[in-house]
């Protein structure tokens, strides 16, 4: 096996320069003098045969040779990093601790029989939970540093396994006096022409091209005007009457608006549980085991 010249001090070095365009200011993030900075980068190009950056008025700026090496360079401290979190990963649960994940808007039954699921009082593990977002949830198991997550689904992390444990319809939020409150259910049709609400567009990108490629089946452009970070934002803003939004019913919790099913009810919001594909540890099978059971008997 070839053992590399390079260290990961000396592309770390790099890395810093690259961004911070400037040596003082990438000895400032690295917490190093500008001189131990500045002969990392020199050696690495040393060790390479090439100069990595030009001096220019704009600051330190990366040649040809330079965009290559960093891109690989990155991907490199990356899964360097990675193989320390999992080994971390795995010494927590080794010592009895189960990271377990979950979205800060989930369904709030959904929410209670999460925080309840747990492991008899004879296991040596104990669960620790860990409120986010659904992506920053996934990406912390793809990367190791929890076992387990619960969300929104589908999350876009090929490395992840999920499981489908909550599903709800979604319903049209609108304001309680809006002329379409009055019908006991929406046709995709009514929406053409109203103003939406999106949600999460860039965090959920695969649940709104569904939602779009639904609409686009009736022939109709959701025109969006706006997008809301989560559930309670969307809700403010119809109250606020900027539009109306899809929502889970749930999710609804102000008497000022109100949620009308759709026609055709093959819309929905999932949540579930996702896991690495490549973690077997017997304490994580468990705890999946343990999720699926009880929430096949809630669903």
């Amino acid at each position: 096996m070839r053992v590399p010249r390079l260290t990961m001090d000396m592309l770390a070095a790099v890395i810093a320069v690259a961004r911070r365009k400037a040596i003082p200011a990438a000895a400032e993030e690295l917490a190093l003098t500008a001189s131990a900075v500045h002969k990392r980068v020199r050696n690495t190009s040393k060790l390479l045969g090439t100069p990595l950056f030009t001096v220019t008025e704009n600051g330190m700026v990366l040649t040809e040779a330079g965009a290559l090496f960093v891109r690989d360079a990155e991907r490199a401290v990356e899964r360097a990093l990675l193989a320390e979190d999992r080994i971390t990963a795995l010494l927590e649960i080794e010592g009895g601790h189960l990271l377990v994940g979950h979205s800060t808007y989930l369904p709030p039954r959904f929410l209670i029989n999460m925080l309840k699921l747990g492991f008899d009082d004879r296991s040596r593990y104990r669960i620790q939970h860990i409120p986010g977002l659904t992506a920053d949830i996934a990406k912390r198991v793809v990367e190791g540093t929890a076992h387990a997550g619960f969300g929104e689904l589908p999350v876009d992390e090929a490395e992840l396994i999920s499981h489908l444990l909550w599903e709800e319809a979604l319903v049209v939020c609108m304001p309680a006096g809006h002329p379409l409150s009055v019908k006991p259910a929406v046709r995709p049709q009514d929406l053409e022409g109203e103003p939406i609400i999106a949600i999460g567009r860039e965090s959920l990108p695969r649940f709104h091209h569904e939602i779009e490629d639904f609409f686009a089946g009736f022939g109709i452009k959701l025109e969006i005007v706006a997008d809301a970070f989560g559930p309670p934002e969307a809700v403010v803003m119809v109250e606020q009457k900027l539009g109306l939004c899809l929502l889970a019913p749930s999710d609804i919790s102000r008497t000022s608006v109100t949620g009308k099913p759709l026609t055709l009810r093959t819309l929905t919001r999932k949540y579930g549980l996702f896991v690495r594909e490549d973690n077997d540890h017997a304490a994580l099978k468990a705890f999946v085991d343990l999720a699926l059971e009880k929430f096949a008997k809630r669903r």
